[in-house]
């Protein structure tokens, strides 16, 4: 009997040894993450043992630039962290001589951190002084957990067919999007751009994103087209339509791991969003397959293309498109307007990236070409190279001209308007004068902020059309509307409560409306604003009755309170004070 128990006990010890050796020796072969506010630096590996947490990485920047890390880099789980305690290949605070980056742009490093207790399967990489960090490290070797609606995971995938005829049509394409695996406590940048022909914007536009991870976006469109959605590090591609509604649901994980050089060739070809609305199986695919839409968002190809001598310049960027043109056109599983789509791009791209070296080879051979994100400068070559005024230049140059005066000078000048007169193509000559009409909209808000803007509401604007016409410039902004009138005294009261939640509400993008109808007379109306900041309306009856009617508004003063999004929050006839109002304006906000 005792000999079985000391076999039993000998067991036992060599089983614990076992899986104390195991946890003492941990390792993760690029780790899994959420997401990254840096390309500059990736995690090779991960090796846990009891004395330390080592992380082999791979740090990217320009040949020739040293090699340095702050020594406030640290792994962060929840409030505990695990300092930076040596390095190798790499210099700490440049205390010793740092090694440069090579040539190929890239080089491994070798950093040692404080052990990681056993329990933790998650830290955040973190560097202060920069102010980067690479979310949600997995140091379980499995990719980061994220609820997906299973209405989203029992979908079909769905081969494009068709592209969309490249009709000009001036609207607005709106998105209503999701980001799965979002954590109020990461830092997110999210801009979004699309290709403007007139006005383009390099800067995009900065998308806000509310505590569930949900957003909104609205742009202006003159025709359907390509549009891109950067989240940190990481893009989605899209396609609007002007006119047209699209929900979008966002892997973040696997968006941000698809941007990787270490997790690319895992991600690029997996599903990274799900679309519903316009155009959802092209979006879908753009979502998936991971072909570029631009030679040049390829950091490899830019890197490879600076290496090149001039006589092998163009062979080498021909030879890069060919090689594109061939997997796509042999890949089965994409569809033919996914293919369509970028091999026009790629190869708009192609004349465009030799363009800016030479003269261009060739022309584009597509009924699609004003998709392409290049179609501008492809324009603007074709006339500089081969003195070809193609499609719509012509057009293009004038109405450029025409808005940029407008933005310098706030109006159209006469030249202005005979030169608008001049451009073919009504829809051209109506998406002018919408943006300079946002524009002038734009310039109000910022005058509304400090002191008063008087606006006017078209007389013949009615029903249902009356308020979305009010709000329609301050989409993006949450919006208080305020019903009164000059004889009004409870109203006067109120907008003195309000002065002090303006102030407090300084930082946040509000906008202060102020609706009164024909009972209020226009000498004592033109007075008595002069006192209160925002923008102003005075309604004909039809128009005032109506939005009383329809909202609710059965005595004043009353109170509309519309989202960021343009959706009606909440309403209130009679003030109810500066506290809820607050509540409401930060929710609207949001």
């Amino acid at each position: 009997m005792k000999k079985y128990v000391w076999i039993l006990c000998l067991l036992g010890c060599i089983a614990l040894t076992a899986q104390a050796e195991n946890y003492r020796k941990r390792d993760v072969t690029n780790p899994c993450f959420v997401t990254a506010t840096t390309s500059k630096i990736e995690i090779k590996k991960i090796i846990q043992t009891d004395e330390q947490t080592q992380v082999d990485a791979v740090l990217y920047g320009r040949p020739g630039e040293v090699a340095v890390i702050s020594s406030n880099t640290c792994l962060r789980s929840g409030k505990q962290e695990f300092p930076l305690r040596e390095a190798a290949h790499v210099s700490i605070d440049g205390k010793t001589v740092p090694e440069r980056i090579p040539d190929s742009g890239k080089m491994d490093i070798i950093l040692s951190f404080a052990p990681i207790p056993q329990g933790i399967h998650t830290v955040d990489f973190v560097e202060k002084d920069e102010g980067w960090t690479i979310y949600g490290v997995q140091l379980t070797g499995i990719e980061p957990y994220v609820y997906v609606p299973s209405f989203l995971q029992t979908r079909r995938f769905e081969q494009s067919r068709t592209l969309p005829q490249p009709q000009l049509k001036s609207g607005k394409a709106v998105i209503n999007g999701y980001i799965l695996g979002y954590n109020p406590s990461m830092e997110l940048e999210v801009v979004f751009r699309h290709s403007d022909w007139l006005f383009y914007n390099e800067w995009g536009q900065t998308v806000r994103i509310r505590q569930d991870g949900s957003f909104h976006i609205e742009t202006d469109l003159l025709l359907a087209g390509g549009a891109k959605l950067q989240i940190n590090k990481a893009q989605l591609d899209m396609f609007l339509v002007p006119g047209e509604e699209t929900t979008v649901y966002i892997h973040l994980p696997r968006l941000s791991m698809s941007a990787s050089h270490l997790l690319k060739e895992k991600y690029g070809q997996q599903q990274k969003a799900w679309f519903d609305g316009s155009m959802a199986n092209l979006n879908d695919e753009l979502a998936t397959w991971g072909y570029p839409l631009s030679m040049e968002e390829d950091p490899d190809f830019k890197f490879m293309a600076s290496e090149q001598s001039a006589d092998r310049f163009n062979e080498f960027v021909k030879g890069h498109y060919d090689r594109y043109e061939r997997n796509l056109q042999d890949d089965k599983k994409v569809g033919e307007a996914y293919r369509q789509y970028v091999l026009l791009n790629l190869k708009m791209n192609e004349l465009v990236v030799l363009g800016k070296k030479g003269a261009m080879p060739g022309i584009v051979k597509s009924p699609y070409f004003r998709y392409g994100y290049d179609y501008t400068t492809y324009l603007e070559y074709m006339e500089r190279d081969k003195g070809q005024v193609v499609d719509l230049w012509e057009d293009v140059k004038k109405a450029r001209e025409v808005y940029q005066n407008f933005v310098k000078e706030h109006r159209f000048s006469s030249d202005d308007k005979k030169l608008m007169k001049t451009i073919t193509q009504p829809e051209i000559q109506k998406y002018v004068k919408e943006r300079a009409e946002a524009l002038e909209a734009q310039a109000a808000l910022a005058q509304s902020n400090k002191s008063f803007v008087i606006a006017e509401l078209d007389k013949n604007v009615s029903g249902a059309d009356i308020l979305p016409s009010i709000i329609s410039s301050y989409r993006g902004q949450a919006v208080l509307i305020d019903f009164w009138a000059t004889w009004c005294g409870p109203c006067r009261k109120s907008m003195f409560a309000i002065r002090d939640l303006k102030k407090k509400l300084a930082s946040k993008d509000i906008v202060y409306i102020y609706l009164t109808g024909p009972s209020s007379p226009e000498a004592e109306w033109k007075t008595a604003i002069t006192d209160i900041k925002g923008v102003h309306y005075r309604l004909k009856k039809e128009q005032w009755d109506y939005l009383c009617q329809t909202y609710g508004i059965k005595a004043i003063p009353g109170y509309l309170v519309i989202s960021y999004d343009g959706k009606l929050q909440d309403q209130y006839t009679g003030f109810p004070g500066t506290d809820v109002l607050m509540k409401d304006l930060l929710r609207a906000s949001e």
